[in-house]
């Protein structure tokens, strides 16, 4: 079993495209390669971290999520309706703690130990988003979820 995290997929949202400067011709494309991508690398029995914004319309995520291997752990973003997700999540890997949240913030619970904090919502191409923490939308992550052990490692070394 392993633990992945993303965010900001936008299943279902035409106009991201343009606003995120994504590389896809249609909504149906760009559709289609995130769940190709994140069926290559999650399997049936990970667990998958989203950090918000998953789909475009009410309705629409249980149908994209139904498409989707592993186990999803929602955080609401602020594009998902009300009560999809929670807000802020501590998880642990081995002996680092990470802090997941949808928005990029400058502190949080554990920073002065070491704790890395991951987020999306920015939709820059660039993982790293200041020390120690990372932006794990999928427009800094290949349109792919990540490991959540590379993230930390990334952030930590």
């Amino acid at each position: 079993m392993t633990d992945f995290v993303t965010g900001c997929t936008h299943f279902g949202h035409a106009n991201i495209i343009n606003l995120a400067n994504r590389p896809f011709a249609s909504v149906d494309e760009m559709d289609a390669v995130l769940i190709e991508n994140w069926n290559a690398v999650v399997r049936a029995n990970d667990t998958v971290y989203h950090l918000g914004d998953f789909a475009w319309r009410d309705g629409d995520g249980e149908a994209y999520a139904a498409r989707l291997n592993g186990r999803i752990v929602r955080l609401q973003g602020n594009h998902d309706p009300r009560g999809w997700g929670v807000d802020y999540l501590r998880v642990r890997h081995d002996k680092m703690r990470a802090v997941l949240f949808h928005y990029p913030i400058e502190e949080w619970d554990g920073w002065y130990r070491g704790a890395v904090h991951l987020h999306c919502h920015t939709h820059k191409p660039e993982f790293v988003s200041g020390e120690r923490r990372g932006n794990v939308g999928v427009d800094a992550t290949d349109f792919t979820p990540m490991r959540l052990s590379e993230t930390i490692g990334r952030l930590t070394n």
